[in-house]
Order: structure tokens, then C-alpha cells, then sequence
């Protein structure tokens, strides 16, 4: 009974995955129903599968969700604003961590957020790394 438990979970997290196409919402419920199926290979009672489960999928969002979104940001649809990626400009608002800073390049203004979500301070030298939405991907140079 516990076996196909965990093998529900497991199917239904990859699916729902699948159909939400990689957004990185049920992948970590995946990882924690095999930990699930480990702990029931061990011996270990149901309430220490479960403990094991929550323990595996809260240790995966924690340390893999900020390098997927880091890495696989998606949703980077070409525009002519492209051309903005590679400039270097200064920031004339301070980007913070819960804040969005503001840059100036060839005479347009843009909102813009740091690649590694750390604060960036005015008159810093950045350079544009990609543009989500209506925003700018910068790095500190």
C-alpha cells in the first residue's frame, strides 16, 4: 500500500510538471516521493517516510529552485530592445532586493533587476545581461 502511494506521487508530480511545462512547481514533490520509497526500502514506518518526503522536498526547493530560476529563464521573447544586451550603463536608481532599480542606455530609461538578486547601488557600472518583460537583466561589472 505504502509502495503505490509513493509511486502515485511520483507519476502525478512528473506529470503535473509536464503539463505545466517546466514552470518548477511538482518536481520537488518527485524528489521527495523517491526519498519517500527509499525510507520504505529501509524498514522505516510511514510517519518516517512522510517526514522524509517533506524533509527531501523542502532540502530540493531550497537549494535547487534559486539555480533553476537563475539558469532557465525563460519567457525571453527577441525584440529591437535587444540591443540593449551587452551595453554597460550606470545605475541612476539603486536596485534593491525588494526593489527594482532604474538604468539609463541610449536615452531610454528601464527598470532593472541584478541577475544574482543582490543590491546594486547608484552610479555603479552594470552591463545588461537580457530583458524579461518590460525589465533589464543586469549584472554589477
Amino acid at each position: 500500500m505504502e509502495f503505490w502511494l509513493w509511486i502515485i506521487i511520483l507519476i502525478g508530480s512528473v506529470v503535473l510538471e509536464i503539463i505545466t511545462v517546466s514552470q518548477l512547481i511538482t518536481i520537488w514533490f518527485a524528489a521527495g516521493a523517491i526519498g519517500g520509497l527509499i525510507a520504505l526500502q529501509l524498514g522505516i514506518p510511514i510517519f518516517g517516510q512522510m517526514i522524509v518526503f517533506f524533509v527531501v522536498s523542502f532540502l530540493f526547493i531550497a537549494t535547487c529552485r534559486p539555480l533553476a530560476k537563475k539558469y532557465l529563464r525563460g519567457n525571453i521573447v527577441p525584440t529591437n530592445a535587444d540591443r540593449v544586451i551587452g551595453e554597460q550603463a550606470k545605475i541612476i536608481e539603486p536596485i534593491t532586493e525588494s526593489q527594482w532599480g532604474l538604468v539609463k542606455i541610449k536615452g531610454t530609461e528601464w527598470h532593472a533587476v541584478s541577475i544574482d538578486n543582490k543590491p546594486i547601488n547608484t552610479d555603479q557600472t552594470i552591463e545588461v545581461v537580457a530583458i524579461e518583460g518590460s525589465k533589464l537583466i543586469v549584472k554589477k561589472i
